[in-house]
């Protein structure tokens, strides 16, 4: 964890913990003497965990060249880790998998995992190894779309920083896209809920723009996996894996990222393209006998993730109880609601 005190809370620190110092009028050389990272912020009536909160002017080391003071610090390119599951998604694939290619950020990989198609989508993904990063996976045994994003963490280079999950048949908005993400990356925050598009009959509109004020908000906001790039070493913890073999896997999953992160950030602007002119979606398959089977057991993974976190805080454990009540509801009335 790291800790921000300032010259009011320096008597806090302790030993075990990381600590970077807050400071407004310092001098430079009492700056130099506590030999901790610093940061300048202004107008900041309190001290929180959250250096996102912050109006961070410009970050220095603790010896800095003093010249170099009004400098803002490079912007460090975070590793994006990009991975997609698929199955029997030929036909958007060149325009999902074109839309990375075409990035002008290249500090990102992707992992391409194939949950057993039967058309020629390997051999799509395959095409693109000459174009950028890509790795593909061919699963063996049939893991759906929470079982192959579970695998596809086994398969990230050791330096990736944030994971994002890109679907097969959907698509980034523009060759930017990468590049507004590592710029809104800039603190490190645990998650960046980001802004999405949809595309209906073939014409693009928004569908989501992240405003969450707290971790509540983001909990009983749009769970689509798309929606998030999240820290690898929160989105690979044991506790906020997918739920496997079943569908709707993504609603839980986004719960046990909100619970566990620290900190987040938004970026409001549309990034990804929701694709809802694919008529082979899962959203779409809402008669056939697996989603029925999934609003079943997606009601008891909710209810062991309720268990779980019971008593550990009032609002989740409020939160957690209605997404339970709901599911029962869908299940007594043979209901559906996707989100």
């Amino acid at each position: 964890m790291t800790i921000a005190v300032d010259k009011n809370s320096l008597s806090a620190i302790k030993k075990g913990n990381e600590y970077v110092y807050l400071f407004n009028n310092e001098s430079y050389e009492e700056l130099k003497a506590l030999n901790m990272h610093c940061i300048y912020y202004k107008n900041c009536q309190f001290v929180d965990i959250n250096l996102t909160n912050y109006d961070i002017n410009c970050l220095k080391e603790a010896k800095p060249n003093e010249n170099d003071w009004d400098k803002l610090p490079e912007k460090k390119d975070y590793k994006i880790g990009i991975i997609m599951p698929n199955c029997n998604y030929a036909e958007w694939l060149n325009e999902s998998l074109g839309s990375i290619a075409n990035q002008t950020y290249r500090n990102f990989e992707v992992i391409f995992i194939d949950d057993m198609s039967t058309d020629n989508s390997v051999a799509i993904a395959k095409s693109y190894q000459d174009k950028m990063n890509i790795k593909v996976v061919e699963l063996k045994q049939k893991r759906l779309n929470g079982g192959a994003r579970n695998e596809g963490y086994l398969y990230l280079s050791n330096d990736v920083d944030y994971v994002w999950y890109v679907d097969s048949d959907d698509w980034l908005i523009d060759e930017h896209a990468l590049e507004l993400i590592n710029q809104r990356l800039i603190g490190y925050p645990d998650v960046l809920f980001v802004g999405i598009s949809q595309s209906i009959n073939h014409k693009i509109s928004i569908a989501r723009t992240p405003d969450y004020k707290d971790k509540y908000e983001a909990m009983l906001g749009w769970s689509g996996s798309c929606g998030k790039v999240i820290k690898k070493s929160l989105a690979t913890r044991q506790e906020c894996l997918y739920n496997e073999g079943t569908l709707k896997e993504d609603k839980n999953q986004h719960c046990k990222i909100c619970i566990y992160m620290n900190n987040f950030k938004v970026l409001k602007n549309p990034v990804y393209v929701w694709n809802r002119d694919n008529h082979k979606s899962v959203t779409t398959i809402r008669d056939k006998a697996i989603w029925g089977t999934s609003t079943i057991r997606h009601y008891a993974d909710t209810l062991q993730l309720y268990l779980t976190e019971q008593g550990k805080d009032a609002r989740i454990d409020q939160i957690l109880e209605g997404r339970v009540n709901q599911m029962k509801l869908e299940i007594d009335k043979s209901g559906d609601k996707q989100w």
